[in-house]
C-alpha cells in the first residue's frame, strides 16, 4: 500500500471518528434537554402502555415543528388540572371532521394505521374543529378509552403543548425512538 492509500485510510478513519463523536454529543446535548414522562392509562395503546417512561422534548426548544402524528403531552387547554398524553391529528390553520369514527382534513380523508381500531364502532357523531394559527386537534390512539382529547374539550393551543415524545426507556425491553 502506497503513502497516498494511507493518507487516505487515516482521513477516512479521523471522519468516522469526527462523526461518531458528534452523533454522540449531540444524542448527550438531546437527552439533557428532555424531560421524563410516566404514561399514566390507556389511552395511547398499543404505542404507549400503562407504566412506560418516555423522554419528551420541549416543543419550544425543538428546531422541527409539530407535525401531523407526533405524539405530546399537554395541559388541558382551558387551564382545568391534568396533563394528557396524546397524538396530533390537525394542525394550525386546518379543518378538522371526525364523522362516524373516520377523519378528513380539509375535506380529504386522513388514513390512519390503528391495527385494535375500529372507525365503525366508534360514536356516529360528527365533531368538527377549525384550528387558529396555534391550535392542534389530538387525540388517543386507543379511541375507545380515550375520553380526555379534542373531542371532548377541543383544540389544543401551542402553548399548552409541553413537549413532543421522542423516546421510550422504560421498561428495558420496550425501549426505541418514537
Amino acid at each position: 500500500v502506497d503513502g497516498d492509500a494511507w493518507v487516505w485510510l487515516g482521513y477516512c478513519g479521523g471522519l468516522v471518528h469526527y462523526r461518531s463523536a458528534m452523533f454522540f454529543y449531540l444524542m448527550l446535548v438531546r437527552i439533557l434537554t428532555s424531560r421524563p414522562y410516566k404514561i399514566e392509562g390507556d389511552s395511547m395503546l398499543p404505542a404507549l402502555i400503562n407504566g412506560q417512561y418516555v423522554l419528551l422534548t420541549r416543543a419550544s426548544s425543538s428546531s422541527r415543528p409539530l407535525q401531523r402524528g407526533d405524539i405530546v403531552v399537554h395541559r388541558h387547554p382551558i387551564g382545568l388540572e391534568g396533563i394528557y398524553v396524546k397524538r396530533i391529528i390537525g394542525l394550525p390553520d386546518e379543518h378538522v371532521r371526525l364523522d362516524s369514527g373516520q377523519i378528513y382534513i380539509n375535506d380529504a380523508h386522513l388514513e390512519e394505521n390503528h391495527p385494535d381500531y375500529d372507525p365503525a364502532s366508534d360514536d356516529p357523531t360528527i365533531n368538527e374543529w377549525w384550528n387558529g394559527s396555534d391550535e392542534y386537534v389530538v387525540m388517543g390512539d386507543n379511541r375507545r378509552e380515550s375520553h380526555d382529547d379534542s373531542r371532548a374539550f377541543g383544540a389544543v393551543p401551542g402553548e399548552r403543548i409541553l413537549g413532543r415524545v421522542w423516546f421510550r426507556y422504560w421498561p428495558p425491553k420496550a425501549w426505541g425512538i418514537l
